[in-house]
């Protein structure tokens, strides 16, 4: 079965331009590594990451990503089951969301999932859609 864990957090004041840069490179590294796919969004000085993959290397993985002392405020949305992955096929199974090219390829693969008739994921679509506006 698999597990998606979505949730917001701040970051740290005081991270830097190359923090992020390295932050990126790594997550991706380490989630494809680990056959986890989902996105990061950084936006405002707030993140949005959506991971989905096996239910212990998700949890393994959030887990990790709670004692990181890059960001604060984390808050969970979304901890529950599915059958299928959202991002397995949307930029190698991982995304990094931060410019406008990115995040103009992002809108257009949810408004493809709307189009697929997904119904479970609206709510999903709806929250992702409300945070990169």
């Amino acid at each position: 079965m698999l597990q998606t864990i979505c949730y917001v957090s701040s970051t740290n004041y005081g991270i830097v331009y190359n923090d992020l840069r390295h932050l990126f490179h790594i997550t991706k590294r380490n989630n494809i590594h680990l056959n986890v796919s989902g996105l990061l969004i950084l936006k405002n000085g707030n993140f949005l990451q959506l991971l989905e993959g096996e239910k212990q290397d998700v949890n393994k993985m959030y887990k990790k990503i709670r004692k990181d002392n890059r960001h604060h405020n984390i808050i969970q949305i979304i901890n529950t089951s599915s059958r299928e992955r959202l991002f397995e096929n949307y930029d190698t199974g991982f995304a990094i969301v931060n410019n406008r090219r990115k995040l103009n390829q992002l809108k257009s693969y949810l408004n493809w999932l709307k189009v697929a008739d997904m119904k479970r994921v609206n709510k999903l679509i709806h929250l992702l859609e409300n945070f990169i506006k």
